[in-house]
């Protein structure tokens, strides 16, 4: 009886290590207007909460003034799970990245049925500074962009 107690007890704390933070709250460090540079193109993203369940934003590309790339970004609970969804005007379809694990300075969210990204990562670097950096799959290999922003506004 001893053993199974153990077991038991050590099933239950490693179940509990494995819950995520799905509090929106958590990700108010995001809101604002962030711009960076990215191989000589402006990057942008810009976030608003909007209720206990739902962040608003919208990101992109800029070369010259014109739009190389640009989506509607969001993050939201449902049915008890955080997802950061993208909407992207050349694919059909929002797609959705499950929140796999977060902390106070970083985030990463999932999608492992998707080629690219299939992995989005946030880190605070200080209250002004964030990274951001996709994963997946292109062209048949492993590859990973990285992004640096520096935030020009709160809103």
């Amino acid at each position: 009886m001893k053993k199974f107690s153990i077991i038991f007890t050590a099933v239950l704390l490693s179940a509990g290590c494995n819950r995520v933070n799905t509090d929106m709250k958590q990700f108010h460090w995001l809101e604002g207007r962030w711009e960076g540079d990215y191989g000589g193109m402006q990057t942008f993203e810009e976030w608003k909460p909007v209720n206990e369940n739902l962040m608003h934003g919208f990101g992109g590309v800029l070369s010259n003034r014109d739009t190389m790339f640009a989506e509607e970004i969001k993050m939201e609970i449902k049915n008890g799970s955080l997802f950061y969804v993208a909407v992207v005007p050349e694919i059909s379809g929002p797609i959705a990245f499950k929140l796999i694990k977060s902390d106070k300075d970083s985030v990463v969210f999932e999608n492992l049925e998707h080629d690219f990204p299939k992995r989005i990562i946030y880190i605070k670097r200080s209250s002004d500074s964030l990274s951001a950096h996709v994963e997946g799959i292109k062209s048949g290999k492993a590859s990973r962009k990285e992004f640096e922003f520096k935030k020009v506004k709160g809103l």
